[in-house]
């Protein structure tokens, strides 16, 4: 067994995209779900470190991941590597979102109107898109990051835990449907998932030679 396994999981259930918003009520289901199969990464012997994005949504879901398997681990630390993909609009980093409001909201240097937004080239398709992720994930030239450029980043970030602890390790690294969309597609090879379950996990295991996968039954060597 791989002696450092990052597991990248998609945060639990929101009741919208519309901003920064908190987990609801019944997400706490699906993290309970997830609890097992993150313990079964540690095969009862491994030290855990939870990470998380700056998103209300994904660092609630590592803390509750934490508090269910090893509350005395280290508490969640942001990790910028795991962010969603990096966008811009008039100068400005901008999260994706389900509505030209929020995207607008973003903008500091310049005042951006919600027409603006409807009518930027990009984020006009991509707020009008049936499966917006998807819209971003196939788009050749997005203002900003391609899925190949953030499939690239995450396994970077992958990459940097080689060799760095003597104990078995587990982290646990809560992101968002984009990244994992990306890590699958342009680092696994695998065809686009479609969105994530809520909590669903693509983990990668690290040893001294190679860098191994597994997602929905498939794995691999990367």
């Amino acid at each position: 067994m791989s002696q450092i396994t990052l597991s990248f999981l998609r945060h639990a259930k929101v009741p919208s995209h519309k901003g920064d918003m908190p987990l609801t009520e019944d997400a706490y289901s699906d993290i309970d779900a997830a609890v097992p199969r993150l313990r079964a990464l540690g095969d009862g012997a491994a030290r855990y470190l939870f990470l998380s994005t700056r998103t209300n949504r994904s660092r609630e879901t590592a803390e509750a991941l934490r508090r269910a398997i090893e509350p005395g681990s280290p508490e969640v630390c942001a990790a910028w590597g795991l962010r969603n993909p990096d966008l811009y609009l008039a100068g400005s980093r901008v999260e994706m979102g389900s509505t030209a409001a929020f995207i607008a909201s973003q903008v500091d240097a310049l005042a951006v109107e919600e027409a603006a937004v409807l009518a930027h080239p990009f984020f006009g398709g991509f707020l009008n898109a049936n499966d917006r992720i998807g819209y971003w994930l196939r788009h050749v030239s997005p203002p900003g990051e391609t899925a190949a450029d953030v499939a690239r980043r995450v396994l970077q970030f992958a990459k940097s835990f080689a060799g760095r602890s003597e104990d078995r390790l587990v982290v646990a690294c809560v992101t968002h449907s984009p990244v994992l969309r990306a890590i699958v597609t342009g680092a696994l090879g695998l065809p686009d998932p479609g969105e994530p379950g809520w909590v669903e996990a693509v983990n990668l295991h690290l040893d001294d030679e190679e860098i191994s996968f597994d997602f929905r039954g498939e794995s691999g060597t990367l």
